[in-house]
């Protein structure tokens, strides 16, 4: 592997309020390369990453080897530029065996519930889904969503099937995964697998910020969606759980870099 340099960064494309794209964010930040992220608006994004070799979906990482498109690819490139010490899936196999399940059953299930979740509430109101959608982007990509935004929303609507009984169904998923949470947590252990920070601590924190906000977000969220009274009620209620209060520290311990403090 090349090691990326100060004079040829890697490109992170993300649209920016993604959680998937904080869990490629984050992973990147806890090493010492230079990246440049290249954030857009839903929808817009395509241009970019299929100009390099991408699909539909964010993150997509550039790097000099490979294109890579799954967020949990981009943690193990990751892996490889820190010190072993530092890494976030473990060498023991039976623990890194453990590790690779919890984010496979986090990528399947809390990161699409969540997305579900938030937009089912947003999309109620077109004021706080505008200023969402136009939270991340160049200017002209923010211009052309707030006066596409109807459209932009069907389409985001239909593609994920955002109705009410898919909202249910996704709260069902995000309360059974907060309960499973709970449990492994019951024996009074720090992290979720071993002694250490792993890939399973960082995928759960970064894929269920979207329900329990918390401050050290890698991206601005604006105040509109902030106060939605459902989805604040919510909050409150995942805060308060053992895993929610997981989250929040692990939020607390990541290191303030690149001003995502």
């Amino acid at each position: 592997m090349s090691r990326p340099n100060a004079a040829r960064p890697l490109r992170l494309i993300t649209i920016g309020f993604s959680h998937f794209c904080e869990k490629a964010r984050w992973a990147l930040d806890r090493t010492d390369v230079v990246y440049r992220e290249e954030d857009h608006v839903p929808l817009l994004h395509w241009r970019a990453t299929r100009g390099v070799g991408g699909g539909r979906t964010v993150p997509v990482l550039v790097t000099p080897e490979a294109v890579l498109r799954e967020s949990s690819d981009i943690i193990k490139y990751c892996d490889a530029l820190v010190d072993a010490e530092r890494r976030l899936y473990p060498e023991d196999a039976a623990l890194r065996a453990e590790v690779e399940s919890l984010v496979a059953e986090f990528d399947r299930g809390l990161g699409p519930a969540t997305r579900r979740f938030l937009y089912y509430h947003l999309m109620s109101r077109r004021g706080a889904t505008a200023d969402l959608l136009a939270s991340t982007g160049p200017r002209w990509e923010r211009a052309v969503i707030r006066g596409a935004c109807p459209a932009v929303v069907a389409v985001i609507r239909r593609g994920l099937k955002i109705d009410l009984k898919g909202a249910e169904r996704s709260r069902d998923r995000i309360l059974a995964t907060l309960d499973a949470v709970d449990l492994r947590l019951a024996d009074g252990r720090r992290y979720l697998v071993g002694d250490r920070f792993t890939a399973a601590d960082l995928t759960f924190a970064s894929l269920g910020a979207v329900v329990a906000a918390p401050p050290g977000y890698g991206f601005p969220i604006p105040e509109s969606v902030m106060h939605i009274p459902e989805l604040a009620a919510f909050r409150e209620m995942v805060r308060a759980r053992p895993a929610g209060q997981l989250l929040m520290r692990l939020y607390e311990e990541r290191p303030a870099v690149r001003g995502l403090a």
